[in-house]
């Protein structure tokens, strides 16, 4: 046989051995994807054939390439679990005023019974000077990316506010195992400080979720149970003196049953800011719904033409669709931080 030609089983090994140190070497990824996944055999099994990869990987260091790759540039706390455990929400706090709406409309309080132990009032936010500007954090899932973009980019027009977008794709309130939402945001609260925090969750959570042991099928009884805990601690967990957080709801969806999933999880997120004077739920959904309340991909912009508000998959908010929302946010902003002139015109 000629020199220049290996034999097939030599081929053969050096295929098997290149794979096997793929894996080794991107195995913290194929954790991450196989924990992405539903609960359910699937996902068992994934987990049951790369964890132990992963255990070897780790104890060789094998998989330090990579890791230092992903710590570089920003990656690695993708897939990163921690033991943070939930927090749970302030059920002693009750209030004389709700902050469930975006205009900040309140409701007349009820008389105060023996089991009321505080009373809590609406924050204001201080008027913003170029000196000395609002501090503003804007993230959530993959529903944050666009819309938080043009949000930001709204935002530096102002000259009276900086902003930090933290988004991070197929992510929420379900699945701390895969990321953990209230660690992360204890942490960048405590860091930066924001005085307002704009956030949204929702488009990934509609799916089995684990709590105390058990887990529970999306939208049962149980389920909502745990996951309205899940959202009431994680507005407990952003309050802060001065601080206003807007709680975006989830747009209305081409597909019906999803965006009927997405409508439950709005009351949640809606019912829990009613009683937080320091949350208002932005109402996404009718914003992006036709005069009859159904879904329209195609509505009036900013600048009053009409464009298609959404991608292709009929979830994710096209650059038009963002910059409205983004504007309808920015506006709520200005108006409770006393924002009266603007540096530049938006649209």
């Amino acid at each position: 046989m000629n020199g220049k030609y290996k034999p097939a089983g030599q081929v053969l090994v050096v295929m098997v051995v290149g794979l096997v140190l793929a894996a080794f070497l991107n195995v913290d990824s194929l954790v991450a994807q196989a924990e992405r996944k539903p609960f359910g055999w699937s996902r068992d099994f994934s987990l049951a054939v790369w964890k132990p990869v992963q255990t070897v990987s780790g104890f060789f260091r094998i998989n330090a390439p990579r890791s230092a790759l992903d710590e570089a540039t920003g990656r690695a706390d993708s897939y990163k679990s921690t033991d943070f455990t939930f927090p749970e929400p302030d059920d002693t706090t009750t209030s004389t005023t709700t902050g469930g709406t975006e205009g900040g409309e309140t409701e007349e309080p009820e008389a105060p019974d023996e089991t009321t132990t505080t009373t809590e009032a609406i924050p204001e936010l201080r008027t913003p000077t170029a000196g000395e500007p609002l501090r503003l954090w804007v993230g959530g899932d993959s529903m944050s990316q666009v819309f938080g973009q043009s949000l930001v980019s709204f935002v530096e027009q102002t000259g009276v506010i900086t902003s930090t977008l933290d988004y991070r794709i197929s992510t929420g309130l379900t699945r701390p195992d895969y990321f953990n939402w209230p660690a992360h945001l204890d942490t960048e609260m405590e860091r930066l400080d924001p005085e307002a925090v704009v956030i949204m969750f929702g488009a990934n959570d509609a799916q089995g979720m684990e709590a105390d042991g058990q887990v529970f099928e999306r939208l049962s009884d149980g389920w909502k149970d745990h996951y309205r805990r899940r959202v009431a601690g994680t507005m407990d967990l952003l309050k802060a003196p001065g601080r206003i957080v807007y709680w975006v709801g989830q747009p209305i969806m081409r597909d019906s049953a999803f965006s009927g999933r997405m409508a439950q999880l709005n009351e949640i997120y809606s019912s829990e800011a009613a009683t937080r004077p320091w949350v208002k739920f932005i109402d996404s959904y009718s914003m992006f719904a036709n005069e009859s309340g159904n879904y329209e991909a195609y509505l009036t912009g900013l600048d009053g033409s009409v464009h298609d508000m959404r991608q292709g998959d009929g979830i994710h908010l096209s650059r038009p669709g963002g910059d409205l929302l983004a504007r309808h946010v920015l506006d709520l902003i200005e108006a409770d931080a006393n924002i009266v002139d603007r540096t530049s015109d938006d649209t």
